[in-house]
């Protein structure tokens, strides 16, 4: 998976990433921030890999507040395997 920084300051931060799946998950957590002042994704066309995120942060660091939420769904993926796994065993 490829992630490109490809614009940030001190409130926002812009990135390209190659999987609609992901963008839309870390879309959910971000929003679910309240440091986070908006959260998007923009696919330009349903047939290009390429996907937008777009973060702006009331305060914090952008970077700090993608972070969290990457670490926040990565605890909840976790979850849910270990759950899963104990439900098929």
């Amino acid at each position: 998976m490829k992630v490109n920084v490809v614009g940030e300051d001190e409130r926002t931060i812009e990135l390209e990433l190659d999987d609609l799946t992901i963008a839309s998950l870390l879309v959910k957590y971000l929003n679910e921030d309240g440091r986070t002042d908006v959260a998007a994704f923009r696919q330009e066309h349903p047939l290009e890999e390429t996907v937008k995120l777009f973060l702006r942060v009331r305060e914090g660091s952008p970077r700090e507040v993608l972070r969290d939420a990457v670490a926040k769904a990565l605890s909840d993926v976790k979850k849910l395997k270990e759950s899963l796994l104990s439900s098929l065993s």
